[in-house]
């Protein structure tokens, strides 16, 4: 009998020591299990991130894509707009040159006609006069090869000659500046309010003759 209890309690103290190993297994396992969960989440969050980080990048580069497309785009319409100013100005260039060979034709036609009658005015006795730029507002006009004494002439301004006005003292300018008695061979001074002395034209008008058209030289 006692032989048997011995058995008995071995073998209980065995199941015992089994028991306690297969806990400390089914423990380790769990532990094992827990951190098996604990990385898969870490691995999925991680996925997560990695996946968001990719959709970031190809949003990033499809953005960039479309900016580089614009800037093509822009730089296309810059250049043909560059192309077009270009072909404007040489345009402008040419009208511009034209109208300045047409305004010194022109100017050179006036002057030639102004000769012609002074000359013709001065062989048949009529008064000739000469209009000369002094300050930069003040002309000095001439009287020559006519009568001995001209008792009143007129000095009016030629539409167009961008002269504003004329005086003589301090009067406000005017039109028409009435001058006289003027002797053969003097001069008097007058101002004209002109903003481009080389466009100064003016009409001279002395009784009984006809008007003449002076340019300022």
């Amino acid at each position: 009998m006692i032989a048997l209890a011995v058995i008995s309690a071995v073998v209980a103290m065995c199941a015992v020591a089994v028991s306690l190993w297969q806990a400390r297994e089914a423990k380790r396992a769990q532990d094992a299990a827990r951190e098996s969960a604990e990385a898969a989440l870490k691995a999925q969050e991680e996925a997560a991130a990695a996946r968001k980080a990719v959709e970031q990048a190809t949003s990033a580069a499809l953005q960039a894509r479309t900016a580089a497309e614009e800037s093509k785009k822009s730089a296309g319409k810059a250049e043909e707009a560059v192309g077009r100013a270009a072909q404007e100005a040489a345009a402008s260039r040419a009208l511009a040159d034209e109208a300045q060979a047409i305004a010194h034709q022109v100017t050179t036609q006036v002057n030639e006609v102004v000769e012609a009658l002074a000359s013709q005015r001065s062989r048949v006795g009529e008064p000739t006069f000469a209009i000369t730029p002094g300050a930069p507002d003040e002309f000095r006009l001439s009287y020559f090869g006519g009568p001995a004494v001209i008792q009143q002439l007129t000095l009016s301004v030629v539409p167009g000659s961008r002269v504003l006005g004329l005086s003589q003292y301090d009067e406000p300018p005017a039109e028409h500046l009435e001058i006289g008695p003027l002797y053969n061979g003097s001069a008097i001074t007058f101002r004209a309010a002109t903003g481009q002395r080389a466009s100064a034209v003016f009409q001279v008008k002395a009784e009984p003759w006809e008007p003449v058209v002076v340019r300022a030289e």
